[in-house]
């Protein structure tokens, strides 16, 4: 069966926060629920970046074109093993991902970061970005 999502709903946590569930409305008009497993719904939330990415080029029609969200508020940890960090970028929306960054990244960023003038907070404590002020932190 092929569904064709006209509008999204709802998405969010069900079975007790063990599964996703996306209601939809299809073209057809008919309402329309999917329920995901955690793994499942994992899946789909690590693939569709990389098939959002092309998409959104050829819509633009500009090899550069992304999608893009403003960066809201950041978290930086140590990782458990102490290999390397834990960065943890969010957007307003409540969008949110972690990577692991391992020690050599890390350095290699820190470097880059470092270089570019105006981009860093004076503030070390300040985890919130508000858009047009400070685009990296």
């Amino acid at each position: 069966m092929k569904i064709r999502g006209a509008a999204l709903t709802r998405c969010g946590l069900v079975a007790d926060g063990r599964a996703v569930g996306i209601d939809l409305v299809d073209d057809r008009g008919v309402n329309v629920s999917v329920e995901l497993s955690l793994e499942q719904a994992q899946a789909i939330a690590t693939t569709l970046p990389a098939v959002l990415a092309p998409a959104v080029r050829d819509v633009a029609g500009k090899l550069n074109a992304r999608f893009i969200l403003p960066l809201d508020r950041w978290a930086v940890e140590q990782s458990k093993d102490g290999t390397g960090l834990l960065l943890t970028l969010a957007a307003a929306d409540g969008s949110e991902v972690c990577f692991a960054v391992p020690s050599e990244a890390c350095r290699g960023l820190g470097r880059v970061l470092a270089s570019c003038k105006g981009a860093v907070t004076e503030n070390p404590s300040d985890r919130t970005a508000p858009p047009s002020s400070k685009p990296l932190h």
